[in-house]
């Protein structure tokens, strides 16, 4: 039994903190305006705009896109496309916090008559880019989405400014889903070799707390010590 409690102490704080979510309004672009432009039996398009975000430039909108060009969407049945256009959306009221690791992943297709195209999407404070993932659609397996990350580390002192997020094609289609921005919390390295460790997050300790319990009143019903 006791080698049960060090495993639990081991695992939790020797574990990367559990992160969190930032809202992102219309994440998997399943809101949409009516799609009015027939691409076949069932698949259709419009040409904008998009709930909840800004398009500019190119030709950008949502889609309904059937097997004929994927063999499955990776959350929900529309998709977000332009072509040499960029889509972004401020998540207003939102700004950095110090000492922390941002993570944002997009899933970004390649139609199996791939529309090949360079493309990126960014992270930013303000007008500030903090990091930009970029790559060719051509790439990924024809017919299927694929997951992209990009990750950006505050210190103690931080860019000013909303949060903001851009996608943006280089001239060909480029098509995004299912887009999510994480944060999880930091402290310096108690080594002091320079880099970041993870903190144990209250969820962490009140799961401790509650698996302890739990072996305690295991080892008294049965008696055994721990």
């Amino acid at each position: 039994m006791k080698s049960v409690v060090l495993t639990l102490l081991a695992v939790l704080f020797s574990g990367a903190a559990m992160a969190d979510n930032i809202a992102i309004q219309n994440a998997s672009f399943e809101d949409s305006n009516p799609l009015d432009v027939s691409c076949g039996s069932g698949c259709a398009y419009n040409n904008g705009p998009i709930p909840s975000w800004t398009t500019t430039g190119g030709q950008s909108g949502s889609a309904m896109l059937d097997s004929s060009l994927y063999t499955s969407i990776p959350d929900g049945s529309l998709i977000a496309y332009t072509n040499g256009g960029t889509i972004s959306q401020t998540l207003t009221g939102i700004s950095l916090l110090p000492n922390s690791i941002y993570t944002l992943s997009v899933y970004v297709g390649n139609r199996f008559d791939q529309q090949i195209t360079d493309y990126s999407f960014s992270l930013l404070a303000g007008s500030s880019v903090l990091n930009t993932f970029s790559g060719s659609n051509g790439t990924i397996t024809p017919g299927t989405f694929e997951e992209e990350f990009l990750t950006y580390t505050t210190g103690s002192i931080v860019t000013a400014g909303d949060l903001g997020i851009q996608l943006t094609s280089a001239g060909g289609q480029g098509d995004f889903d299912d887009v999510q921005l994480t944060v999880v919390p930091v402290e310096n390295d108690s080594q002091n070799d320079g880099g970041p460790v993870s903190t144990p997050e209250p969820s962490s300790l009140l799961m401790l707390g509650m698996g302890l319990l739990g072996i305690a009143g295991l080892a008294v019903r049965k008696q055994v010590v721990i």
